[in-house]
């Protein structure tokens, strides 16, 4: 990878963070809201809060595992080429 490539890589990483963390925080400002209206308790805890909360967090575990697979990449951020053989 060049130079060039790595910053490009690396900027793709953190636009795709940048994206999860969005996603992630609209779903728990949704799920909070959408659900206070309806009125149920989960271990004496309001409804929406642990859909919210418990929500948040499955959706965050599925955005790191996504991001681990399929975006980030792993690379040095050194200039230096290592031949494969050299010790």
């Amino acid at each position: 990878m060049t130079y060039k490539e790595k910053f490009i890589q690396m900027n793709k990483e953190a636009a795709a963070t940048a994206v999860s963390i969005a996603v992630i925080a609209a779903f728990w400002w949704i799920s909070g809201f959408a659900l206070e209206k309806i009125n149920f308790t989960v271990f004496y805890m309001p409804g929406w809060f642990v859909v919210s909360c418990a929500g948040s967090f499955i959706l965050s575990v599925c955005a790191a595992v996504f991001l681990v697979k399929k975006v980030y990449k792993n690379f040095s951020l050194s200039d230096e080429t290592v031949e494969s053989g050299a010790a």
